[in-house]
């Protein structure tokens, strides 16, 4: 596997990791959800959008390695969970920007709707990385 490819993937992952975990936190130590205009939620906003950034550099980078044998033998079970993933990803930014407007009136579906789409973007990219790894035989 390519570096850049690992690389991105790795930065990403941790990218997503920390994203989700800045308003977690601060809900864990304020005991309440922190405000749309918030440092908090533009650090969440900061971070989410440089993970959205490394996923689109990570699959510009695989792009060449679709026609190895590896990517051949693998067939489409790692493409569609990465493919979702990705799509699901640039859904979750959507939801989470109307999430900013303090004047949304149903801030509670919308916001669900955002950790619904975390959620499925947590499981795409677990059934990405496990088909990667049985798959193409990569054990990082």
């Amino acid at each position: 596997m390519d570096k850049l490819v690992a690389w991105s993937a790795w930065f990403a992952a941790g990218l997503i990791t920390a994203a989700a975990l800045v308003p977690l936190a601060h809900r864990a130590v304020a005991r309440r959800r922190a405000a749309p205009m918030s440092r908090t939620i533009t650090n969440h906003i900061v971070l989410g959008f440089s993970a959205t950034a490394m996923a689109v550099v990570h699959t510009f980078a695989m792009l060449p390695a679709l026609g190895s044998p590896a990517a051949i033998r693998g067939g489409m079970t790692a493409l569609v969970p990465a493919a979702a993933a990705f799509f699901l990803l640039f859904a979750h930014v959507g939801v989470g920007l109307r999430l900013r407007d303090p004047r949304l009136r149903e801030r509670a579906r919308v916001r669900r709707w955002h950790v619904l789409l975390a959620l499925a973007i947590a499981a795409t990219v677990a059934a990405h990385v496990t088909a990667i790894v049985r798959f193409y035989g990569v054990n990082t």
